[in-house]
């Protein structure tokens, strides 16, 4: 037996019973897995949020639940919460148990998996803690009432068992495939879906300038028509596995509907069906049940909200919400059906970049977490044989790995020079189809002097994604993110010399969203996936700072030592600041997306909720003045839409034909356009004196499939 120990308390896992001192209390369910938790995890502080998330996995619960079970844990404790002798309160983080553990071996007994189901499910029946009844447990008093706890894990060791008897059938590894294209055009097809009797292949047809519209090709003739929409984007098609029918998204403005129509009558509008309305900042992902009756398809309400995923009855139209994890951050992203139509496959992720895997039964609505993982899984699909997953690898993604419920690479699948996408079951019973794509990105500086007279200069690029430049606020040096050792890292150079070094070397695979100088140039902020790296220009030194697990967007300096960024909460933005020295993280008024300071004029510079009109604020206590610049979405792919160049505050206007719009310091009742408005379009970064930003030299996506010949 194999338990953890303090004094003269126990938890028998079998009849879920306290035993405390030889008298047995009967505990309630969620109070028994809250104590269990908190003895499992005592070295530690527990956020809420993880005890939701593992406590009550799966199902959806209010602070107040947590609290009232927590209550209710101390009364069987007797534990005073004013003055605790095992759990206290950490202000701000969650609970901790403060007495000491330890853990004790007294017999461990090793499961075979391959035994009879009936031995496994019978030492499953019989493994809780054994009583020691010889012992008696005697009670040993102190003049503090010192109690003592010994906790049952051998429950929680034999329920991981379980389950990976319960996923270890059909878990053999594929052998690698070859790949072949199924399209070679010029520009993007993305989303592809191979019909049912495979003769047919649909896709998301992309040029640049231009909306998407859908192509349905015969893959014998290679004839094909398109599908478009006079004022929408059409995308992501998906067939039907009993009828010749195709599902797919429509978008327009702030319009968001998923359509299925007849293929023999697509091309007529009023055809279409609607099966249900999406969010506006939603990008849905939609499968078929395969016997066609039901649709899953998951939908966030705002770019606050977690996507959550949905059920339609195809008969009724009736929808309903599916059994799952909380959507807070992420929430459940990225799902797919398995072949036998019996489980979901969920990935499940907050702010943190790391993964959580669910499956759930649909049958009887059981949802089971299968692992986390230290990364985030971009996508996922069942494999055929109904109990391995394919997904791309690890950020940026060049292979296509074959990996069991619990994360475990078995096979890599697929192997190819560019990235992929969009990975999709073709209905062979061995095969896929995925987006094989490259993207170059150059970056370029032009001198304001120097704009109209002479082209701007080409900087250091390689044949591979450049991107993300940064310009040093007192020098010719600059930073960007490169693809060029395959990984996303980031470089510094200068403008003259373009003789540039690798500044990072991440031990984990990371997206990068944007770099910042400090305004002494010492510093440079690194934005990830919701992470925030302070590299030292001088030394290298590179430091991770401790904000976990929350939204990190609109990333910039205040002073030296003082960073400003937005973040969610209760799913609305929030300005904050975080000086670094002293890890002090705090609000700035309320009713503000994000923000800069300039360091022209010294105040700060903010988008306000309501109508994205830019506020000027001397300090926080006044009111602030009205500006006449009005911005469009506060955010571009997580940089804030609010930039100082000079004396000037720029940002994208609410009206495309206005471009980028500078508010000047010095003349503040007049708007003009930036001086660079022609040059970039988002990924840019200027001084008063010149622009660095990027074009695109090279975008392709094509269809590929895999196969077994």
């Amino acid at each position: 037996m194999r338990y953890l120990q303090y004094n003269d308390i126990c938890i028998d896992t079998n009849n879920q019973l306290l035993i405390k001192s030889g008298v047995q209390i009967p505990l309630a369910p969620k109070v028994y897995d809250l104590l269990v938790y908190f003895c499992l995890n005592h070295h530690r502080v527990i956020s809420k949020d993880e005890l939701m998330d593992n406590v009550w996995s799966g199902t959806i619960v209010t602070e107040n639940a947590i609290s009232r079970t927590l209550v209710k844990v101390r009364k069987v404790l007797d534990d005073d919460p004013k003055y605790p002798q095992f759990i206290i309160t950490v202000p701000k983080k969650g609970y901790r148990m403060v007495a000491e553990f330890t853990a004790i071996d007294d017999a461990i007994q090793t499961i075979n998996n391959t035994k009879e189901t009936e031995q496994l499910n019978q030492h499953f029946d019989n493994s809780a803690i054994s009583h020691n009844h010889e012992g008696n447990y005697k009670a040993t008093k102190t003049n503090n009432k010192s109690l003592a706890i010994v906790v049952g894990i051998i429950f929680f060791l034999v329920a991981m068992i379980y389950k990976a008897y319960w996923y270890s059938d059909n878990t053999t590894a594929l052998e690698t495939k070859q790949i072949r294209p199924l399209t070679r055009e010029v520009a993007e097809e993305l989303n592809p879906s191979v019909s049912p009797d495979l003769t047919k292949l649909a896709y998301t047809k992309q040029h640049e300038g231009k909306r998407a519209y859908i192509n349905i090709e015969n893959l014998k003739s290679k004839n094909k028509q398109s599908i478009s929409h006079p004022r929408g984007k059409l995308s992501k098609p998906v067939w039907s596995p009993i009828e010749d029918k195709i599902a797919f998204l429509y978008q327009h403005n702030h319009v968001c509907i998923i359509y299925w129509s007849a293929l023999s009558d697509i091309k007529n509008v009023k055809s279409w069906q609607a099966i249900s309305e999406c969010g506006a900042d939603s990008s849905p992902q939609f499968v078929f049940s395969p016997n066609g009756q039901s649709f899953y398809f998951n939908d966030r309400q705002s770019n606050t909200n977690g996507y959550q995923v949905f059920r339609v009855d195809l008969q009724t139209m009736q929808k309903d919400i599916v059994n799952q994890p909380i959507t807070s951050g992420l929430g459940n992203y990225a799902f797919d059906i398995s072949p036998n139509g019996e489980r979901l496959i969920l990935l499940n992720s907050e702010f943190s970049p790391q993964t959580r895997i669910y499956t759930l039964d649909i049958q009887d609505s059981r949802l089971t977490k299968t692992v986390q993982l230290p990364y985030l899984m971009r996508s996922v699909r069942w494999a055929h044989d109904n109990s391995t997953i394919v997904h791309p690898s690890p950020h940026p993604a060049y292979e296509l790995w074959q990996s069991n419920l619990k994360g475990e690479n078995l096979s890599i699948l697929a192997s190819n020079t560019s990235r992929v996408k969009h990975v999709s079951r073709i209905n062979n019973g061995k095969d896929f189809s995925f987006v094989s794509y490259l993207l170059n990105r150059d970056i370029y500086y032009q001198s304001r002097s120097l704009i109209g007279k002479t082209p701007a200069v080409s900087l250091d690029n390689s044949s591979v994604m450049d991107y993300l430049p940064t310009l040093a606020n007192n020098s010719d040096k600059y930073a960007f993110v490169s693809k060029r050792s395959t990984s996303a890292e980031v470089y510094v150079s200068n403008i003259d010399t373009n003789e540039s070094q690798q500044l990072t070397f991440f031990k984990n695979p990371v997206k990068l969203y944007h770099l910042a100088f400090s305004p002494d140039d010492n510093q440079l902020a690194i934005l990830a996936d919701n992470q925030i790296f302070i590299a030292d220009t001088i030394s290298y030194e590179i430091e991770k700072l401790p904000l976990d697990n929350i939204a990190i967007s609109g990333l910039s300096w205040q002073n030296k030592d003082t960073l400003l960024f937005s973040t969610i909460k209760n799913n609305d933005w929030y300005f904050m600041r975080y000086q670094i020295s002293t890890q002090q993280l705090s609000s700035l008024p309320s009713g503000y997306q994000g923000g800069i300071y300039s360091k022209v004029d010294e105040h700060y510079y903010a988008i306000a909720d309501k109508d994205a009109q830019v506020m000027k604020f001397k300090n926080f206590t006044e009111k602030p003045e009205e500006t006449k610049l009005y911005c469009s979405s506060s955010f571009i792919n997580r940089k804030l839409n609010l930039h100082q160049s000079g004396d000037s505050i720029v940002c994208k206007s609410s009206l495309p034909e206005q471009g980028l719009l500078a508010y000047d310091i010095n003349t503040p009742h007049q708007l003009q356009n930036a001086w660079f408005s022609p040059l970039p379009k988002s990924d840019f970064d200027s001084t008063g004196d010149g622009i660095v930003y990027t074009k695109m030299s090279q975008s392709v996506a094509d269809v590929m499939q895999t196969s077994s010949q």
